[in-house]
């Protein structure tokens, strides 16, 4: 069955230029009936009226004005309110629960063919498997059907792409979650950016999987910072609540997500972090965001069969399935396979409380770590307790 495919663009490209290249293929795949509409959702604001008048001009592509919400708060926090309005209102502009939806930014380009394959051969790779993992029952699924991304990490749960995705509407619309307040004091600290991806992605999860409820309070500890995570990775490699913690995300990544960035080139993505002081009205000016400028280095760093090489990484970035495929499906050189069913069967049934004493000694290192290594010791808060 070939489903009907719509294309959802969320927000406003700072370049007009960069937004026409960003909608060119998918306007190319809609004239080849690949793609049944464009929707373009922006905020019902006077600033963005020229952004908004050229793109409502084409004939082929729809416009969608929003009220923008009144947010106050830090940029992270704005930005995860806004990400979610925005979602939101666009999946409301289409029609069926069953249909495809790609969602992109008009500052990510894509590939028309990579797209094309990949909405063309959905029902292929977004058959999700048993819950079955080496013979352990696993918590329930919840989405319906794969959906599409073009990162994730192997090391730091939920920290994937958000720019861009790709499954059905019924899937896609449980991403529209509000943050919550626990979410939102995170968001207030600068160094947690990474958590605007984490929490869009993880919430859905948490209650089937326990294990990831403290991950999530405590993610201050997580700091997206090369220096501190290159220490981090080092300091807790061979722990085993950490463990613990990887291999479940490891299983809701191949049960749940297909991870594919194409090839160097096919994916393109000019975001404003990475081009802070470009001159936007020349687009040969602006560079590509990471992991897409060095597809091939990241990939390469994998090493699907060796489970720790990838963990060890600074940022595991994983730019396909191999890796989380590899780990269920085929023999590890560095990963004892009875170990891995050892911790499969505990995060089934981790709500019994049996790693309430690793998960503590975890955090309570976690602690101490980031307290030396992040925080100076004159501005060092109270360790909350857990709850």
């Amino acid at each position: 069955m070939l489903r009907a495919a719509d294309a959802i663009l969320t927000g406003f490209a700072r370049s007009q230029a960069l937004a026409e290249r960003s909608l060119a293929p998918l306007r190319r795949l809609r004239q080849q009936q690949t793609l049944r509409r464009i929707v373009c959702v922006t905020w019902d604001n006077p600033e963005l009226d020229g952004y908004a008048n050229w793109i409502g001009a084409m004939p082929d592509v729809s416009l969608e004005r929003v009220a923008q919400p009144t947010v106050n708060g830090t940029p992270n926090q704005r930005g995860v309110i806004y990400q979610v309005e925005n979602l939101r209102a666009a999946l409301a502009c289409i029609p069926d629960d069953d249909g495809l939806v790609l969602k992109l930014r008009p500052d990510f380009v894509c590939d028309a063919e990579l797209l094309r394959k990949k909405i063309k051969s959905f029902e292929t790779w977004s058959r999700v498997p048993s819950r079955s993992a080496l013979g352990i029952e696993m918590p329930h699924h919840v989405l319906q059907s794969k959906i599409w991304i073009p990162w994730a990490d192997s090391n730091q749960p939920f920290f994937y792409e958000d720019a861009a995705f790709l499954g059905r509407k019924c899937d896609i619309r449980k991403l529209a979650i509000d943050p919550s307040g626990q979410d939102m004091e995170i968001l207030s600290d600068a160094s947690c950016g990474s958590f605007a991806h984490v929490v869009r992605y993880s919430r859905i999860f948490v209650r089937d999987y326990p294990i990831f409820s403290r991950f999530l309070r405590e993610y201050r500890y997580f700091v997206s910072d090369m220096n501190y995570r290159g220490k981090l990775v080092k300091q807790f490699i061979d722990d085993g609540f950490l463990w613990h913690l990887i291999i479940a995300h490891a299983w809701i990544l191949y049960s749940q997500f297909h991870v594919d960035a194409g090839q160097q080139g096919e994916l393109q993505f000019y975001s404003n972090n990475a081009n802070k002081d470009a001159d936007w009205s020349n687009l040969k000016t602006l560079r590509t965001a990471n992991p897409y400028d060095t597809l091939d280095a990241w990939r390469n760093g994998t090493l699907p069969t060796k489970p720790t090489h990838s963990v060890g990484r600074t940022y595991g970035r994983l730019m396909d399935d191999a890796w989380q495929t590899a780990l269920f499906t085929r023999m590890s050189l560095d990963f004892p396979r009875t170990t891995i069913v050892r911790i499969l069967a505990n995060v089934a049934r981790s709500s019994d409380g049996r790693l309430a004493g690793i998960e503590d000694d975890f955090y309570r290192r976690l602690d101490s770590f980031y307290r030396t290594n992040w925080l100076k010791p004159d501005c060092a808060e109270p360790v909350a307790k857990a709850g």
